[in-house]
């Protein structure tokens, strides 16, 4: 009875009428010292020290054999772990720049609520983030501290504050969420300006007419485009940069709009191989940057993948030379939604097109007829600029092109306003005109 009773409480000795904690730390020293319990009380003694040596076993999976492990520690291997995730660089900078200069230092099982409400408090004090920005840090700090409990670190989430001390999720300027959008004509003159460059004009044209996000843009290749079904081609929206999943880990079916489609059949045809000096294969990006590489399995080059800040500067570029206020790239995917649910696009359906479907047991449950849904996405109104001429950038003579990959930014060039201009009585594309001879390989500027 007595081997049974000391097996059960294994690392606690009786001092009198005290209760001793007998454990080793983490670089192997042995501890000896008053658990603060007293005899009758062995059951809430043992149960402390399995947190207590939780907590030692979780420190070396981390690599910390002396000292606590702190808040910083702890974030870096949590962050290290969450690479794949569209969100991580973000976070990264959330907590660098605005947690882990108060926290960081902290051993984490010793932050407590009240810390968090003095980050809050400084934060909102230092005027440099909106409430909604606020809200963000917070919200990242709970799902690590989260993380650190379920790794057994911390006995709870000191994440508990409530509206009260995380204030309202509003922008930092209220007034600036309004004006976030493009009008209608605006969208229709960044698709179609000839001061605009063609790649750049799809570019607009994916996010203001298919809804896509920058990231969903970038990591399209040609065998997400499918257009042969009907009643609207298909894109197949997989993908999230070079990421596998989306920004929401949902993968949808984007009807192209017969505006699109035009300019798409136009870009597989010949635009695409005048400025990348080749055909595009399937795995080929549909859309990549001019200047950015990638080097394939086999060793071979091909055009890289888009960049999201030099995407945005040159729209600000583009929107300065047709004399528009700037706005971000993201408010394109706005100005779709809108335009679409004012030209009586059914926000249910359309929802489906935009963010795919909802987690609901009802929606799991629902498959809409491709059909449907194209009838929603064609009740968007926007088309090109009809008779005028729209240039991609000046390249090399298709052929005789070696060095076919140009850096070049909105010089003038061989025009293919009838490929991307001319439209038959349903705005679909009613033939491309525009020849490219054979070509060489692609050759990335050196």
């Amino acid at each position: 009875m007595s081997a049974n009773k000391s097996k059960r409480w294994e690392g606690i000795n009786r001092r009198g009428n005290k209760l001793w904690w007998n454990y080793r730390l983490p670089d192997g020293e042995r501890v000896f010292e008053p658990s603060g319990f007293e005899a009758g009380q062995e059951a809430e003694a043992h149960a402390l020290l399995k947190k207590i040596k939780a907590q030692f076993a979780a420190a070396r999976r981390l690599g910390v054999t002396s000292g606590p492990v702190t808040v910083r520690a702890f974030a870096a291997q949590w962050l290290d772990g969450r690479r794949d995730l569209p969100s991580h660089k973000a976070d990264e900078g959330r907590l660098r720049l605005h947690a882990l200069p108060d926290l960081g230092r902290l051993a984490i099982g010793d932050v407590k609520p009240r810390h968090l409400v003095e980050l809050v408090a400084g934060l909102r004090a230092k005027g440099e983030l909106s409430p909604r920005s606020i809200h963000h840090v917070y919200g990242l700090l709970h799902v690590m501290f989260r993380d650190a409990q379920l790794e057994e670190l911390i006995a709870a989430n000191p994440c508990i504050l409530t509206k009260k001390q995380l204030g309202q999720k509003r922008d930092k300027d209220p007034e600036w969420r309004a004006t976030a959008i493009y009008s209608r004509d605006e969208l229709e003159a960044l698709i179609s300006d000839a001061r605009i460059a063609a790649d750049r004009q799809l570019l607009y044209a994916l996010a203001g007419l298919a809804g896509l996000r920058f990231g969903e843009i970038a990591g399209l290749c040609w065998r997400h485009y499918d257009p042969d079904a009907r009643p609207l081609g298909r894109l197949v929206v997989a993908n999230s940069n070079d990421r596998e999943g989306t920004k929401t880990g949902v993968t949808r079916e984007v009807p192209i709009h017969p505006t699109l489609a035009a300019m798409l059949a136009a870009w597989k045809l010949s635009g695409w191989a005048e400025l990348f000096g080749r055909y595009p294969g399937p795995d080929d990006f549909l859309l990549p940057s001019r200047r950015a590489v990638r080097v394939l399995d086999d060793g071979a080059e091909a055009p890289g993948m888009r960049n999201k800040h030099t995407a945005l500067e040159v729209l600000h570029d583009d929107l300065a030379k047709l004399g528009r206020r700037q706005r971000r790239f993201h408010d394109l995917r706005r100005t779709m939604i809108s335009l679409a649910r004012a030209d009586g696009a059914r926000p249910d359906i359309l929802k489906t097109v935009t963010h795919g479907q909802s987690g609901n047991i009802l929606d799991v449950y629902t498959t809409l007829p491709w059909e449907a849904v194209c009838t929603e996405v064609r009740k968007l109104r926007v088309e090109r600029y009809e008779g005028r001429v729209v240039e991609l950038p000046r390249v090399a003579q298709v052929a005789g092109m070696t060095s076919g990959h140009r850096g070049g930014g909105d010089s003038g060039g061989d025009s293919l306003s009838e490929a991307f201009c001319h439209k038959g009585k349903n705005g679909d594309p009613d033939g491309i005109r525009t020849h490219v001879p054979s070509v060489r390989g692609w050759c990335p500027n050196r």
